[in-house]
């Protein structure tokens, strides 16, 4: 038979109970309301499939179209480019900086092969949509071997 010391039951529970404590402390303190933007930012996306479709749709609101690159490379959908500044060159001091600027990059695996020669893609109010046709299933069929 196992005995258990009563000493060690009492350690795991105080340790519960600060380890509670600990990630409350963490959780209920406020994130800074200023917080400076990295070098790189990754815009926000929506990736869907239709029938005969992947879609991705980019949120990339300040952006001009002539700033945006599209990239397919086999199953890997890229989307580059840079949002600047609308107010460089004025000197300001923040209370709250939440919109990042810069060069930005993200990455998308998509869910299907696609047909990367028949990629379209659509800019408007800020949302970038990347229309990507998948590649038709290809039918198989048994072929019979006949000796000659």
């Amino acid at each position: 038979m196992v005995e258990l010391r009563s000493d060690w039951t009492e350690i795991v529970v105080t340790m519960h109970r600060e380890m509670e404590r600990l990630l409350g402390d963490f959780s209920s303190r406020k994130p800074p309301a200023v917080r400076f933007s990295p070098r790189t930012w990754a815009p926000a996306v929506d990736v869907f499939e239709t029938a005969d479709e992947v879609v991705a749709l980019f949120e990339l609101a300040g952006v001009k179209e002539e700033q945006i690159e599209v990239e397919v490379y086999g199953k890997e959908l890229i989307v580059r480019g840079e949002r600047r500044d609308v107010k460089q060159g004025i000197s300001r001091s923040y209370t709250q900086m939440e919109i990042l600027w810069g060069p930005f990059e993200r990455r998308v695996t998509l869910p299907a092969a696609v047909e990367v020669e028949k990629t379209r893609a659509f800019y408007e109010n800020g949302f970038l949509e990347v229309v990507l046709p998948k590649v038709k299933v290809e039918v198989r069929r048994r072929v019979e071997v006949k000796g000659e």
